[in-house]
């Protein structure tokens, strides 16, 4: 199969900004900022803004730990991918 990659590339960045998007919600939801978020899921307050903001992706290592720090249940984790 093959893949244009100007267009894989413009669904992964929409993909990281999605889950940014969706990071971000369940922390205000929380009331936390993302300093807090931080000390919760053991994530520097920076690797937190990069992710929010699409900047960066993330491993699934991490993920988890920001969706145990959240207290999000498993359809909620899975919210975070679709």
């Amino acid at each position: 199969m093959h893949y244009d990659e100007n267009e894989l590339k413009q669904e992964e960045s929409n993909f990281k900004k999605r889950l940014g998007e969706k990071i971000k919600d369940y922390r205000l939801k929380l009331g936390w900022s993302q300093h807090k978020l931080g000390l919760h899921s053991n994530i520097s307050r920076t690797q937190i803004s990069r992710l929010e903001n699409g900047e960066i992706s993330t491993s699934v290592i991490t993920l988890l730990r920001i969706a145990k720090a959240l207290k999000l249940d498993k359809s909620q984790l899975l919210d975070l991918l679709d």
